[in-house]
């Protein structure tokens, strides 16, 4: 058995395949096609979701990808996908900011690259390019050059507001560790 929040919704899940991935399981079991898959071998970061977890008195939002993680992974975390980032009706700093930096262009590793900077403005408290450039490593794009998505990210990073994580962090963290 294997408990877990998808987003703020506790999932508690039984008799699943041992194989089943959480790309597999976002998409065909939850019907959450924003996490794309593009070259199921974890080289390109079209799958990337967050995996927040207990960290001290805070949490933490490491990026896993989602086509290599097996479901078991998910126990005691909460899983956040794309879909789970827009908040009453509005998009997140990190969507408004690849939108505003034209930072997409075909959209299809969109989704990946939107997850990892989410992931980096709330793990660190400013980002340099040092720790952009490394919390981008790991998404491949061929369509933009990449100048629009390192936009993307200082503006999302040096002008961080307060979210809806922000605003539950510390009721997710009291449900993760019970």
């Amino acid at each position: 058995m294997i408990r877990f929040l998808l987003d703020q919704e506790l999932r508690v899940e039984e008799q699943l395949d041992p194989n089943l991935t959480v790309l597999q399981y976002l998409r065909e079991r939850c019907g959450k096609t924003g996490t794309k898959e593009g070259c199921a071998s974890g080289d390109c970061g079209a799958c990337t979701v967050v995996l927040a977890e207990p960290d001290g008195e805070r949490l933490r939002y490491p990026t896993v990808n989602s086509c290599l993680t097996f479901v078991a992974a998910l126990d005691g975390r909460q899983l956040i996908s794309v879909e789970d980032l827009k908040h009453q009706g509005r998009l997140h700093q990190v969507q408004q900011a690849m939108v505003d930096c034209h930072g997409s262009q075909c959209g299809y590793c969109t989704p990946g690259f939107v997850m990892s900077l989410f992931a980096l403005q709330k793990n660190v408290e400013s980002a340099d390019s040092a720790a952009t450039h490394e919390a981008l490593a790991g998404n491949l794009c061929r369509c933009t050059g990449y100048r629009p998505i390192l936009a993307a990210a200082e503006q999302a990073c040096t002008q961080r507001q307060p979210d809806q994580f922000d605003a539950r962090e510390q009721q997710t963290l009291a449900r993760l560790k019970a």
